[in-house]
């Protein structure tokens, strides 16, 4: 990732324009078809830490050193084929080695020859970067970019299947993807 922007507040407002939760791109490096298919993204969550100084009355708060990030979802369609949630599906059985050993030393082999990058740790192979674009209505200009870093996945959601449906609805699926850190780019 790139490195920490300065950024100084403005001391006035220069414009009262909004950004609207429906203009945004997001991608993921290790699955980019699944871009097309996403309908709603929420971006991690990030909490900062508070450190107690003891006192004889109240602990005074200090900012502490350490920031957690949560997790986020991505909500999308499933495609014609089934892949989208297949590839999600082969990821998490990938690192997650359900039936035995073996399964996980053939998918880390899979997902290097895929990446052609052999000098990867065997463990990085098992996670991506992901973006969310934050897009003006107006231009349809990038005007941010949430850069999340060694995403993997740790819930897919069950599919609902029915037939009382008078209409088809299209199928669609929750994934929940975890993550190391993620840093904002102004553009």
């Amino acid at each position: 990732m790139e490195s920490e922007q300065d950024y100084t507040p403005s001391l006035s407002l220069g414009s009262t324009n909004v950004l609207y939760a429906n203009h945004y791109k997001f991608h993921i490096e290790r699955l980019p078809d699944l871009s097309k298919f996403v309908q709603a993204v929420t971006a991690p969550t990030v909490t900062g830490s508070a450190v107690g100084q003891p006192n004889p009355f109240v602990a005074i708060q200090h900012p502490g050193e350490i920031l957690s990030y949560g997790t986020f979802q991505a909500t999308y369609q499933i495609d014609a084929q089934f892949k989208t949630y297949f590839s999600l599906y082969y990821w998490l059985k990938g690192y997650g080695f359900p039936h035995s050993f073996d399964e996980v030393v053939n998918f880390r082999a899979q997902q290097v020859r895929l990446m052609g990058n052999t000098r990867l740790p065997a463990i990085a192979v098992e996670k991506t970067n992901a973006t969310i674009s934050i897009v003006t209505p107006d231009t349809g200009g990038v005007v941010a970019e949430i850069l999340i870093q060694d995403v993997f996945p740790t819930d897919l959601s069950g599919l609902q299947f029915t037939s009382t449906d008078t209409d088809a609805a299209v199928l669609t699926a929750t994934v929940t993807f975890a993550c190391t850190a993620f840093d904002l780019r102004l553009l």
